[in-house]
């Protein structure tokens, strides 16, 4: 019963700081790609600097004297899919939160966005395979259901087994739903710098977003520093080294940012310092400015 206690104050716990963040954002902003099949017209309001001009409806910036757009929303519910990679990799972190806690606190933060927009709401924990899969559905409960499926990994002393991360484990979990489209999110460290050639499959039909979640100091460099490692997805390594001279922070940045333009995604790298709430602001900007 206790153990039942601590899940539900955990779960709440990560509802309250995923609702503060959410509260920053405008209600739907994950702006999409994907076309509806009609628009209602939802309100009006003050045009927000930054949004792209096109959305300014002129008769009433005239009629008013300042920029007013209106707002519109699809006939349709969108779904949306949270695409969480819970590997081996992700549990480390020399930050205040590690590289799976601060991803968990993105991920519970756009499903609160996606349920408070009266959207549907799904996810997928992945590693080098798919480990869950919950189809996209409305309602408070499917959002308790997503955060605690979260925690449940963020909480074991180990990390699930497995050889190496592999997003297209989280592709096949969005491919068991033949005929409809969906808006995902897939976060991940990367650690492999792979952007499968599968995922322009993908953008075909779907909405897709890459999150890159990754530790500042994985990328710090000294000659000073030495300790036991090993790798943890792959071989072990069974003697001291430092740091060694990774790539560059901007290298990785570059080649994952080309291979998504490539393949026409949207990227985002975040550094587990900066607070979620930003860097989701600053993912929906670069993505609106994209569609301008």
């Amino acid at each position: 019963m206790s153990d039942l206690a601590g899940l539900l104050k955990s779960v709440k716990e990560l509802e309250l700081v995923a609702r503060k963040n959410a509260y920053s954002l405008l209600s739907g902003e994950y702006v999409t790609t994907l076309p509806g099949k009609g628009l209602l017209f939802h309100e009006a309001r003050k045009y927000v600097l930054g949004e792209p001009i096109r959305m300014i409806d002129w008769n009433m910036t005239a009629r008013l004297g300042e920029p007013y757009v209106k707002v519109f929303q699809d006939e349709r519910e969108r779904e949306v899919f949270v695409c969480l990679d819970v590997s081996p990799s992700m549990y480390s972190g020399w930050q205040e939160k590690t590289k799976l806690e601060y991803a968990i606190e993105m991920a519970a933060t756009l499903a609160v966005s996606t349920i408070q927009s009266r959207d549907k709401l799904g996810f997928i924990i992945f590693n080098d395979k798919t480990l869950e899969v919950v189809r996209p559905q409305a309602g408070k409960i499917q959002l308790f259901r997503a955060l605690k499926a979260f925690l449940k990994y963020s909480e074991m002393e180990e990390a699930p087994f497995c050889e190496q991360s592999d997003i297209r484990a989280a592709i096949h979990g969005v491919q068991q739903f033949q005929g409809k489209r969906f808006i995902i999110f897939i976060l991940s460290d990367f650690i492999d710098q792979d952007v499968p050639d599968d995922l322009k499959y993908i953008r075909a039909v779907h909405d897709l977003n890459l999150l890159h979640i990754y530790d500042p100091f994985e990328y710090t460099y000294s000659k000073e520093v030495f300790f036991d490692a090993y790798a943890p997805e792959g071989e072990r390594r069974d003697y001291s080294i430092y740091p060694g001279e990774p790539d560059s922070l901007e290298s990785i940045r570059k080649y994952l940012d080309d291979e998504c333009k490539r393949f026409r995604l949207s990227f985002g790298s975040f550094s587990t310092k900066e607070p979620v709430d930003r860097c989701l602001r600053e993912l929906f900007h670069n993505k609106r400015k994209s569609l301008v």
